[in-house]
């Protein structure tokens, strides 16, 4: 038992836990370092981190114990991509070289509902991987 749950964690959580902590070093990169390409390409970077972000953290939350948490996880999942968005522009609020800004927090909040949207469309293949 112990055994399939460290397994379990390895396979469910710990991509969500470590993708939580890259984005939080990334975003503690002075901007100065980051380079930018095309106007508005961070708000397109943003939202496809935080895509990545709501995916993993619904795989996550799926394949917890907590019947709760599975039976919401989409929900959740976006929940806690906003809620992150937030922390993470509060983060760059202290960052040297950065700025907290509305519409990166938009990106990050669209970035996880694109998720759903995409995952709702297209949740029969997930039923069909299942079920083999």
């Amino acid at each position: 038992m112990i055994r399939y749950r460290f397994h379990s964690f390895l396979q469910f959580q710990l991509p969500f836990l470590a993708w939580c902590i890259f984005i939080f070093t990334v975003s503690s990169i002075p901007q100065a370092r980051i380079p930018n390409f095309v106007n508005y390409t961070d708000k397109m970077v943003h939202a496809g981190v935080f895509f990545t972000l709501c995916w993993l953290a619904h795989v996550a939350f799926r394949f917890q114990p907590a019947a709760f948490l599975r039976t919401h996880a989409l929900l959740l999942a976006w929940i806690f991509v906003v809620l992150f968005g937030v922390s993470d522009e509060y983060h760059q609020m202290f960052t040297p070289g950065r700025t907290s800004e509305v519409l990166d927090l938009a990106a990050d909040a669209a970035g996880g509902l694109f998720y759903v949207l995409f995952y709702r469309r297209f949740r029969f293949y997930d039923r069909y991987i299942l079920t083999r």
